[in-house]
This record gives structure tokens, C-alpha cells and sequence, in this order.
């Protein structure tokens, strides 16, 4: 019995090693899972550091994202590593360099070219040019680049997509240019979105979303600052300031260029009023 007992006893334990080596076998050969500082699902930070929001034009460093307004939907976004990005590039007033990225939102006026600089080197159209919904994820150096698709308007949640929003991953920053839509944001959305610090958002109230519809976005993505933009004359912008100064602080900046860090970020959410670069509003165009 005692022989038997123990026979039984090290045939259980023997079967509890083995099933532990696979378990630790399976483990080895399992590949990491993917982790994005801004993508999917990405919590928001409820804890941010309490900095007050710094505005220098020393050179980019490790930790900051330099942030030019070029005008209505168009920034630069220069990443520390040197990466340039340009949203809704256009010929009506394209950069004097090319940038490495260009993203277009929508296939209209001052929101997109098909004269693109050769030297760019990443073409990010952002709606269906003739093969379904575009699906962009590009990284290049210490930039990550992705799209998601959305509409004009809700369209009963049927994903058209006439346009894009382009999130931008950059030092340490999560910035999220809103496109031209006008709709409120669903949950499929807002998760792919993830976590967002700076969001551009078109404030014209006349050609993209309502105030009802930036106020409800606004509150569902929770970033810590708001930079208005698709307006069509500063006076217009001052508009959307006064509608949320009783929600949000405003900061009026007489500056086309910031650098922005995350950890000077405002603790509350913020709107920071840029203007854009010097003669823009005497250009005209079709906005």
C-alpha cells in the first residue's frame, strides 16, 4: 500500500511538473503583447502632474512637441527626433520644406492636394479614395501616425467616412487632430482614439460640429488642452472662447509657435487660442 500510495503520489506530482513546464513553456513562446501610449483603450491619466503650462522656443528636446499653427486646419507638429508632420496639407499654402508626413482629413479646399511635394515621404489621405476605409498606422523614428474614419455627419452611425481624425504619438504627447466631421463620437470611436492630451478642434460651428457636439466630444475625450482651429478669422475664434470660458480657463497666446510637454501640462483642461502664421486671413481660399 505504502508502495502503491507513493507510486500514485509521484505520478500526480510528475503530472503537476509537466503541466507547469508546458504552462512555462507556453509562456516562453507567447509574443509580448503590443502596448501604445495612445492607442486603443488607453485609460485616461485621472492623476496628471500638477505643472503650470510652459511656453518656450529653445530647441525641441526629448520631451516636447513643437507646435506651429500654420492656419484654419493646418499645423506642423516637429517631433524631438526631429520628425515633421503637417495636418491637412494643401497647395493653398503648403510649408515652405516638406514635412515626412502629410495627413489629410477630407478631400476638399484647404484640407488636402494631389500636387504633394515628392519629398514627403508619408501620404496619409484620410478618406475612401477607391478602396474601402483607410486604415492608417504608420510609425517613422519616434512618431506613431493613425487615422480613424468618420463622417461629415452621424448618418445613423453608418461609418461613410468622408474624413478622418489623425491622432499624432510624439513626445510623450498624445495629439489628436479632429478633422471635419459633424457628429458626436461613439464608443468605437472614443477606443481607438485612447487616451488624447491635445486635441485641434474645429470651432466654426457653421460648417463642422454644433457647440452642443464639441462640448459632448470634449467631455467624452478629456484632454487637458483644446486648440481651436478651422475658423475663418480671429474674431470668429474669440466666438468659441466666450461660449466656453464659464467650463474651461482660456488662454489667449499671441504666438503662432509652442512647445508643448506633458508634464507642464494644465492639471484642468485648458483652451490655448493660437494664431496663424503672419498674413493667413489675406490669403482667402475655400475653406
Amino acid at each position: 500500500m505504502i508502495r502503491a500510495g507513493s507510486f500514485i503520489f509521484a505520478a500526480v506530482a510528475g503530472a503537476a511538473v509537466l503541466a507547469g513546464g508546458s504552462a512555462n513553456a507556453q509562456q516562453l513562446v507567447q509574443k509580448p503583447q503590443p502596448t501604445f501610449p495612445c492607442g486603443v483603450g488607453f485609460v485616461h491619466n485621472t492623476h496628471p502632474l500638477l505643472h503650470q503650462a510652459g511656453f518656450t522656443l529653445a530647441d525641441v528636446t526629448a520631451d516636447q512637441v513643437r507646435l506651429t499653427f500654420i492656419g484654419h486646419a493646418s499645423f506642423d507638429l516637429r517631433s524631438p527626433r526631429g520628425v515633421r508632420a503637417v495636418t491637412d496639407y494643401n497647395d493653398n499654402y503648403p510649408p515652405r520644406t516638406p514635412p515626412d508626413i502629410a495627413t489629410m482629413n477630407i478631400n476638399r479646399g484647404n484640407h488636402s492636394s494631389y500636387n504633394v511635394d515628392p519629398g514627403v515621404k508619408h501620404v496619409l489621405r484620410g478618406w475612401n479614395t477607391g478602396t474601402g476605409l483607410p486604415r492608417h498606422d504608420i510609425r517613422l523614428k519616434d512618431v506613431r501616425v493613425y487615422n480613424i474614419p468618420t463622417n461629415i455627419s452621424d448618418f445613423g452611425g453608418r461609418a461613410t467616412n468622408d474624413s478622418s481624425i489623425f491622432v499624432f504619438q510624439m513626445g510623450g504627447l498624445c495629439i489628436a487632430h479632429m478633422g471635419h466631421m459633424r457628429h458626436a463620437l461613439n464608443a468605437e470611436q472614443l477606443q481607438a482614439m485612447g487616451r488624447i492630451d491635445v486635441v485641434l478642434m474645429p470651432v466654426d460651428r457653421r460648417v463642422t460640429q454644433s457647440i452642443e457636439e464639441i462640448l459632448h466630444n470634449l467631455g467624452e475625450l478629456k484632454p487637458r488642452v483644446i486648440i481651436p482651429m478651422h475658423f475663418f478669422s480671429m474674431g470668429l475664434a474669440m466666438e468659441f472662447t466666450e461660449r466656453v470660458k464659464d467650463r474651461y480657463a482660456v488662454r489667449l497666446l499671441d504666438a503662432t509657435t509652442i512647445d508643448v510637454r506633458r508634464d507642464k501640462l494644465p492639471v484642468n483642461t485648458e483652451v490655448w487660442l493660437m494664431r496663424p502664421i503672419a498674413g493667413f486671413f489675406s490669403g482667402g481660399g475655400d475653406f
